[in-house]
């Protein structure tokens, strides 16, 4: 039996026209049914994307399995709100990022006719104006500079350099400051964090490893964590709600799960999925205590901390085929919410990461969104913004939301290498997977935790 085929017995439901290039390319040894060695039981901690796709391929091969949830839902950092507007709104994930996914694979079969590409127009705010990339690119009045500055962030993935900040980086090419900012909201805010704190190496390796394509997907309707229920309701079914670890004792053959309330969960293997935020708060204790180079490992990747914020027009005054607004200050990129969907009102994103986020994050609503408005209305003076705010906005503080503690990790200075010490097994108990553990450049996505899911399911069936 061949690789291919292996991955297509693992997507119960799924029919074998469909591949999985992701996991191809991200297994080391891939399993046909007869090499499996493990016959015990498991649990899996968290109930997001990376737990509940590591259940179901758990259960596909017949392993007892639990998954324990700490929250009372699933999903994860995949969440939804529907009462803000007449359309679902992603609080967390939102994209499917490519085409060449496991995600993508199963968006395609699962909720094909919900699935669409985002091929709208970026606009970028440069010198008070607003530029499409192609002026950025070729205008003789910015002398190359917008070129250089794309070639520069397009060749991140051969960076030949020393470890040090992007924005070190950036100055020791002949940029005008005014590029720094859109340089930011592309790179800086993308992986989590600003410019200041992105590493070039960990960097180089994302983006050097990063295939799943350029492209973005979204969902014209319904909500992302629907296409995991479709996909995996087995397994989210099985998720035990409320059910808070506290420590995880693995010194005997039998491991000993103790939740905060004192219930214990047995198992012969235990796969962590908790967001990274949670391992650096030490949320749960381990015994004996974990490996000196995985606590390393946990102190140096970057976890950001981020905020989406939503607010609701009476009309549109952006371009009709806008898709975001890159280069605020306040804000390094605005998109169109409703793009692509069917909705009968006119809603922006604001999109902001790192130490920026905690710093808006102590303004209130109200002082908040003034700052937002006289930002988007020097960016469209003529747009009547402030009498077609309808007064509404959203939040979503991701540093505060219960058992995540943060929006996704980011590759930090130091960070290089150290998310394969954060994927180690210990002693053949203990797996960890979730996006923070990607070792294959697909960090801060949900295919990225899916196929670290698979990973540590893989490296349990071949293990007695």
């Amino acid at each position: 039996m061949d690789r291919r085929e292996v991955i297509r017995q693992l997507m119960l439901g799924v029919p074998a026209s469909v591949l999985l290039p992701s996991l191809l390319q991200s297994c080391k040894k891939d399993l046909v049914p007869g090499d499996i060695k493990f016959q015990g039981k498991v649990i899996v901690i968290g109930a997001g994307a990376a737990g509940v796709y590591a259940t179901h391929l758990l259960m596909h091969y017949g392993i007892e399995v639990e998954l324990l949830e700490a929250s009372a839902k699933t999903g994860g950092r995949i969440q939804a709100n529907t009462t803000f507007s007449d359309i679902a709104i992603e609080t967390g994930a939102e994209e499917v990022h490519g085409n060449r996914s496991v995600l993508y694979d199963l968006a395609k079969h699962f909720a094909s006719a919900r699935l669409f590409k985002d091929d709208g127009t970026d606009f970028y705010w440069l010198n008070n104006q607003l530029r499409t990339e192609k002026y950025l690119r070729e205008a003789a009045d910015l002398a190359g500079e917008g070129e250089t500055m794309f070639q520069i962030l397009d060749s991140l993935g051969t960076y030949p350099g020393i470890d040090q900040t992007v924005t070190e980086y950036l100055t020791t090419f002949p940029l005008d400051n005014r590029f720094y900012t859109i340089a930011n909201a592309l790179v800086g805010n993308e992986y989590g964090a600003n410019n200041d704190l992105i590493g070039m190496l960990a960097l180089r390796e994302a983006e050097s490893l990063y295939s799943s394509g350029s492209e973005s997907f979204k969902f014209r309707t319904g909500t992302y964590w629907q296409l995991f229920e479709s996909a995996f309701g087995n397994a989210i079914a099985k998720a035990k709600l409320s059910k808070i670890v506290a420590s995880i004792n693995y010194e005997s053959a039998t491991i000993e799960v103790t939740t905060t309330n004192g219930e214990v969960f047995l198992a012969d293997k235990v796969i962590v999925t908790v967001p990274l935020s949670m391992l650096k708060q030490e949320s749960i204790v381990f015994s004996p205590i974990l490996p000196s180079s995985k606590i390393v490992a946990i102190d140096k990747i970057g976890m950001g901390q981020g905020l989406k914020i939503f607010l609701k027009f009476t009309g549109a005054f952006w371009a009709g085929e806008t898709s975001s607004i890159i280069g605020g200050e306040t804000i390094p990129e605005y998109w169109v919410t409703h793009y692509g969907k069917s909705s009968s009102e006119f809603l922006l994103t604001a999109f902001v990461m790192g130490p920026k986020a905690d710093e808006l994050a102590l303004l209130s609503d109200s002082v908040l969104s003034s700052l937002l408005i006289a930002e988007l209305t020097s960016i469209y003076p003529s747009g009547g913004i402030a009498a077609k705010y309808s007064g509404q906005i959203l939040v979503k503080n991701w540093k505060n939301e219960p058992f995540i503690g943060g929006a996704y990790s980011y590759p930090s200075v130091g960070a290089s290498g150290q998310r394969e010490l954060l994927a180690e097994s210990i002693n053949a108990k203990v797996y960890f997977a979730g996006e923070a553990t990607n070792i294959n450049g697909h960090i801060a996505t949900v295919h990225g935790a899916m196929e670290s899911g698979y990973s540590a399911v893989n490296e349990i069936l071949a293990s007695k």
